[in-house]
């Protein structure tokens, strides 16, 4: 299997479009899917490919090796992202439910890169994988007393918008269309065809259904993300009302990641001679 460049999930998201024909002003409501994509780009190897193990997709993680979060804003208006790391909300490092948590802002058609942990208004820490024990979910865990280090090896951005502000793009980029003339030709083509104005297109359905890490994975986890070097990321406050998003973990973008099983095969395991037969 080829690996993906990006997790994504495709979401319904309701638009009313400003339709302008023959002078005549009329609206026109749908629910077209977006794709929000998700991507783990690791300091040595750029772009993690994601595979998927048992149903779930996944990348590969090395030990020590820095990386960072890139998220995609598919939309004409701005997002807001809660985004966690071994189910830790990126900027305040707290576990929070999928809509309570402190957001990231993306403009529209845009995306943004996280790097670390947002420690203070001016600063991060780099992410980077480490061991389960040494995570900072593990401790996270002895400063919360919760058994936090359960959920290593997941990451998790659920996206939420404004309908009112999606309302007022439309409204203020309307959709003209002149009248077509029917052509000769066209009378012989089937009713089911791709190619005909108002055929049915196939709609993306929700790439995954069950978010819940599964309790054998749990158990077998190895890899955690740590809380490295400090560097510069200034941040600023903003007031943002949402009504629409991935208000369940079952619309939200997931990724999980471990330490992959790298074997050392030997090419030569044995130096000998050919055994004589009796």
């Amino acid at each position: 299997m080829q690996p993906l460049e990006a997790a994504y999930q495709s979401v319904p998201v309701e638009t009313r479009s400003r339709i302008i024909e023959d002078g005549l002003t009329r609206y026109e409501v749908s629910r077209p899917y977006s794709s929000f994509l998700v991507q783990v780009l690791g300091d040595e190897d750029g772009i993690k490919g994601e595979t998927y193990r048992l149903g779930h997709p996944w990348v590969a993680a090395k030990r020590g090796e820095r990386f960072a979060v890139r998220l995609y804003n598919p939309l004409p208006v701005r997002v807001a992202v809660n985004l966690t790391v071994d189910s830790l909300n990126s900027i305040t490092g707290k576990p929070s439910g999928i809509k309570d948590g402190d957001k990231w802002m993306i403009d529209p058609f845009s995306f943004i890169t996280i790097r670390g942990w947002q420690v203070n208004g001016q600063e991060d820490r780099r992410f980077f994988f480490t061991d389960k024990h040494e995570s900072y979910a593990k401790w996270r865990e002895k400063t919360l007393g919760r058994h936090l280090s359960a959920n290593c090896g997941v990451i998790g951005a659920a996206y939420f918008w404004s309908q009112k502000e999606l309302d007022a793009y439309y409204e203020a980029h309307p959709e003209y269309r002149y009248p077509s003339y029917p052509l000769p030709y066209l009378k012989s083509l089937p009713d089911n065809c791709p190619y005909c104005e108002g055929a049915s297109a196939a709609v993306p359905s929700t790439r995954l259904q069950n978010k819940k890490i599964p309790e054998d994975l749990a158990a077998k986890q190895r890899a955690g993300t740590g809380m490295g070097e400090r560097e510069s990321n200034p941040t600023i406050q903003v007031q943002f009302d949402f009504d629409r998003g991935m208000f369940e973990l079952s619309q939200a973008v997931v990724i999980y990641y471990d330490f992959a099983d790298e074997p050392t095969p030997n090419p030569f395991p044995g130096l000998s001679y050919a055994p004589e037969m009796p």
